[in-house]
């Protein structure tokens, strides 16, 4: 019997053992250490007691050989009561399985996974496709690994946080592209989380299943490892039971290399373990199929736009590119369900093939997965600790492992470190960081190796990756080597350094370890003056920049963030001296001249493609050189940042933004982590839960925030939405207000997590700061303990502010008479919006207090939505009677009813009032408060606009409004008014708008008025004395008759704007 691969038996018996639980492990190292059976004599109890997985099944292969040591393992697996690897075990024979020569195939070599062809097939053909998919995805092989060290993908994978799009139709444009952090950014859209087990499953956006999930997600998201988890879950019962018979992997870079015909029939059989293929079983119902297609980026353009007919039958061969485009546009087997995953710069691309697809995007690791990461990579628990502790210290690096890759990167080089003996050291901030240290790390021999000098001929290698960029081309033949004079020893140089691998499925092909590991080599390319070696145009620097523009749509992106980040002067000395590659030095004068161009070109505001370029700008870690690229912006608005190091990435250029008047800086509506995620994938549990203080922003960014406010002293804006600073943050923020040179006079801290103790560092800079003027603090929970600290400083003599608001704030009775207490006090203060907070009657009766007062200059009062009754207008009506100064009243969404409006127009026929807006918008309105408002209008020659949208006047309560309006006294310029109307009442709107002298704006939307009431307007409107200059009549269903008209009216009065 020949003898099963040591390499193999290797993988396959580790993947088992990592099966076990530890204390079955524990229970199968006492049994094998008590067999005398073995070959080479009992297996010493020291060496075995500290063995993991791979340690115990290298012992067994080496006492006992390989071939003897697959039955002795089931036979213990039997014995500690694990009978289901037992009867797996005994279908998955290693031997049974080698081929008769005792070879093993390069592609169970390169990821140490079995693909068996029984001779004979076995009985449920599903059963024996997934022990197929078992064999062939439970194992990975750990890159930097010892010959023969696999790593089981269940113990390994960690979840990823995968986040549903609520698509919109301008979505594919609005899509944010492959910059390396790949969240969702387009404006105003809404996420939540999903799980793996619900992507085909219906929801409140979709009735019907969706038959297309698309999987997006940036370089080193974790995709392919995703779409890996799937196939083994299924094959392992835990993931689409009862959904799906079968799934199927396709992968985009196999499909590149296709150059013959294909048929569905092909696909599929190409799938399949064995040469008999159940075809008719397979198809038999393809509502059950899912096909996984995975790296669709990776498809050679003449994918994107496949050329011919359609294929139709499932039998009929056609060329790789329509049979694939045929499967994604559903005009071939349409019941099948299908995953794509892509990075988001093919998301136009693809969305141009698809039908109503569902897009879910990978958000990479939260905090608790990357601790998670952390524990599963390094099998030692105190090493797992001791380097999370360490990564956790480093706070930008720690926040750029929420990359996948990034985290690999990093776990990888820290446990070099660790084997060599050596402490951990300070590594990186930055990306380009990281794998330069990946890169350094591998050039350096580990004990007891041969010294590994750095490869000659590394220029060579930049161009090919460049040159592979550019053509969107990811696997390389030997033909494309010599082309860029890479010879043997080149390759295998870059192949001992695990930079370069031969692909898995093709020994011809050759690829880089990642697709984000070419770029980076393109960016190299670059920086060792690509143009000066006789390159084409379209490879220089300058055409580089101008096809990428700072879109966050160009597949160049991951580049240009390397090619930035490799000009910092730190890494090109180091690059000069340690590996003699001389650095261009024109490149980085190119940069600054394309960024300051760009500046020129948009009128000195920043806002499309800002994040993007503080993206490139960050690498580059020189504050000089930042400061130089935007020296000619006045406006920074950065829109949808999502992640805690793209809020460090914005912090660092707004610090660096020395001439900056305005900046605006509004965080995505979804934070990863605010949420626990899905429950799919399991995993340690037992890793304590991060504190709540990990879901705020690092002080890295409250801290330069603070920087820019006293080094700019134009700096007279700082506008932050959904930002979480937190205590901490608002305290460090607070020391910039507090600097004498802070000339700010506009904070937002909307939604920013600001917390009642914030307010104590908050009043104290209104104490110190005589340029504040406006403030809005709304959608933070400051309550009665917030209100009272922010109040000492808003009554401190030397507090300027003029306005404040605080929306939403949970704020109730108790905060008025705190508020009050100010408005008796600051003489500054004009504009106060309290809407949103449950205040109740009490609560306005308390701030009436203040509102009475002579000192009190309130100009606006905002009382929106603060669950108000008719009580709380009898207050109001006694404030309105004596405030000369307030001009501006919002009582929307309150329960006032008639008999309340009828006791606010007591105040407002009092002569004292002053009051020029007064908005009433769904306050359960009727007839009987239009008599009273029509009253007033005859009365008050101050009412400037009035809002009674979404009321249930009707026709009998616009009489008496209209009435009003005809009125010389009557000096109202607009009138919302969507309530109820009907023809009838445009006869005495019509006359109306002949006799009012100051009506310009009538907004009646949603009524129904019929082409007959909009006829009757037409002919008040065509009235010589008629003012209005807008007319709103959306909602409503008119003929074209009367659309005929309208198109008339307005061209004889072409001042006037209808809107229909």
């Amino acid at each position: 019997m020949p003898r099963a691969p040591l390499s193999d038996s290797l993988c396959r018996l580790s993947a088992y053992l990592e099966e076990l639980e530890a204390v079955e492990l524990k229970k199968f190292k006492m049994y094998l250490g008590a067999l005398p059976e073995a070959e080479g004599g009992r297996i010493p109890w020291g060496k075995l007691e500290p063995a993991g997985p791979l340690d115990t099944a290298q012992l067994l292969v080496a006492h006992c050989g390989p071939a003897a040591a697959w039955p002795l393992a089931l036979g213990l697996f039997q014995r500690i009561h694990r009978r289901d690897l037992w009867e797996r075990g005994q279908r998955e024979d290693p031997v049974r399985d080698t081929p008769p020569d005792g070879s093993s195939s390069l592609e169970s070599q390169s990821v140490c996974c079995l693909e068996v062809f029984p001779g004979t097939p076995r009985k449920d053909p599903r059963e024996t496709y997934k022990d197929y998919v078992r064999r062939k995805f439970r194992l990975m092989q750990d890159r930097n690994a010892r010959l023969g060290e696999c790593v089981n993908l269940s113990r390994r994978y960690t979840r990823l946080l995968l986040v549903k799009e609520h698509s919109t139709p301008m979505w594919a444009q609005q899509k944010l592209l492959d910059t390396g952090w790949g969240q969702a950014r387009a404006v105003g859209h809404q996420a939540s989380l999903i799980q793996m087990e619900t992507l085909f499953e219906p929801d409140e956006e979709r009735p019907e299943p969706p038959r297309t999930v698309v999987l997006q997600g940036a370089a080193g998201m974790g995709k392919s490892m995703l779409a890996h988890k799937v196939m083994l879950d299924w094959a392992d019962g835990k993931l689409f039971q009862g959904r799906f018979d079968y799934l199927f992997y396709i992968n985009c870079r196999e499909m590149n290399q296709s150059t013959s015909e294909q048929s569905a029939q092909d696909l599929i059989s190409s799938c399949w373990p064995e040469p008999s293929v159940p075809l008719q079983e397979l198809v038999r119902v393809p509502e059950r199929l899912l096909f996984i297609i995975d790296g669709f980026d990776e498809l050679k353009p003449s994918f994107h736009h496949p050329q011919g007919p359609w294929c139709l039958c499932w039998e009929e061969k056609r060329p790789t590119e329509l049979l694939l485009g045929s499967l994604l546009g559903k005009k071939l087997l349409p019941e099948l369900s299908m995953i794509i995953t892509t990075r988001p710069t093919a998301l136009d691309k693809l969305q141009r093939l698809l039908e109503h697809p569902r897009h879910v995007e990978i958000l990479g690791f939260s905090e608790a997965e990357r601790r998670q990461y952390c524990y599963k990579y390094f099998h030692n628990a105190e090493q797992a600790a001791q380097v999370f502790s360490f990564m956790r210290d480093n706070e930008p690096l720690f926040t750029l492992c929420f990359v996948p890759m990034v985290c690999w990167v990093v776990c990888t080089c820290l446990k070099q470190q660790l084997e060599d003996g050596g402490l951990l050291r300070q590594t990186s901030r930055t990306t380009t960081a990281v794998y330069l240290l990946y890169l350094l790390s591998l050039m350096q021999p580990k004990p007891g190796s041969p010294t590994l000098h750095p490869p000659a001929n590394q220029r060579a290698l930049c161009s090919l990756a460049a040159d592979g960029v550019w053509n969107q081309k990811i696997l390389f033949e030997e033909q494309d080597l010599r082309k860029h004079g890479l010879d043997g020893a080149d390759v295998s140089s870059f192949l001992n350094m695990n930079i370069f691998q031969k692909d898995i499925n093709c020994e011809k092909f050759y690829s880089f370890i990642h697709l984000s590991f070419q770029e980076f080599f393109a960016a190299m390319y670059y920086i060792l003056g690509a143009g000066e070696t006789g390159s084409s145009p379209e490879q220089s620097v300058t055409r580089l920049l101008a096809e990428y523009g700072f879109s966050g749509r160009s597949f160049l992106g991951l580049t240009v963030r390397f090619l930035f980040g490799l000009l910092n002067e730190e890494t090109r000395s180091y690059l000069e001296k340690s590996l003699c590659w001389e650095v261009s030095p024109h490149v980085k004068l190119e940069l600054l001249a394309w960024i300051q161009s760009k500046a020129r070109s948009e009128g000195s505001t920043l806002q499309q493609g800002s994040l993007e370029l503080f993206s490139c700008l960050y690498e580059i870690q020189e504050e000089e050189f930042i400061q130089q690229a935007l020296s000619h912006f006045r406006v920074l608005v950065v829109g949808n940042i999502t992640t805690k190091m793209e809020h460090v990435i914005a912090s660092l250029c707004v610090k660096n933004c020395r001439n900056a008047l305005t900046v605006r800086l509004h965080g995505a509506a979804y934070s990863p982590e605010e949420h626990d995620g899905g429950k799919w994938t399991s995993g340690p549990q037992a890793l304590p839960a991060p504190s709540p203080e990990t879901n705020l922003l690092p002080d890295a960014y409250s801290k330069q925030l603070a920087a820019a406010l006293s080094t700019n002293p134009h700096l007279r804006e700082l506008l932050l939405d959904r930002n979480a600073l937190g205590s901490r943050g608002v305290r460090l923020l607070c020391e910039g207000l507090r600097h004498p040179s802070c000339k700010l006079h506009n904070l937002r801290l909307k939604r920013c997590c600001v917390a009642p103790s914030a307010c104590r560092d908050l009043a104290a800079a209104l104490m110190a700061n005589q340029n504040l003027r406006r403030m809005d603090l709304s959608g933070n929970g400051l309550g009665l303990l917030g209100v009272k600290m922010l109040c000492q400083g808003l009554r401190h003599p030397r507090c300027r502010l003029q306005a404040i608001q605080l929306r939403k704030c949970e704020l109730e009775a108790g905060a008025c008479q705190e508020i009050a207490s100010v408005l008796s006090t600051n003489q500054h203060l004009v504009e106060l919006d309290l809407a949103g907070n449950s205040l109740e009657d009490l609560g306005l009766r308390l701030l009436c207090q203040g509102l009475r007062h002579p000192v009190c200059r309130l100009r606006i009062l905002w009382l929106k939505i603060c669950d108000l009754t008719a009580a709380a207008c009898e207050d109001l009506t006694s404030i309105l009677s004596v405030n000369c100064s307030l001009r501006e009243l919002d009582l929307s969404l309150n329960d006032l009813g008639d008999p309340g409006v009828l006791l606010l127009c007591e105040g407002l026929r009092h002569p004292q009032c002053r009051l020029q807006t007064l908005r009433l918008g769904i306050c359960r309105l009727g007839s009987a408060a239009c008599e009273g408002l029509g009253a007033v209008l005859q009365v008050n020659p101050h009412l400037r606009e009035l809002d009674l949208s979404f009321n249930d006047l009707g026709d009998r309560g616009m009489w008496p409004l209209c009435e009003g309006l005809g009125h010389p006294t009557c000096r109202l310029q607009k009138l919302l008014d969507s309530c109820g109307l009907t023809a009838k009442a445009c006869e005495h709107l019509a006359s109306a708008l002949g006799v009012s002298q100051t009506l310009t704006e009538l907004y009646l939307t949603n009524n129904a008025l019929g082409d007959t009431g909009v006829r009757l307007l037409c002919k008040g409107l065509s009235h010589p004395g008629c003012k209005l200059r807008v007319l709103w009549l959306f909602g409503m269903d008119l003929n074209k008759m009367t659309h005929r008209r309208l198109d008339v009216l307005r061209g004889t009065r072409p001042h006037l704007d209808i809107g229909c």
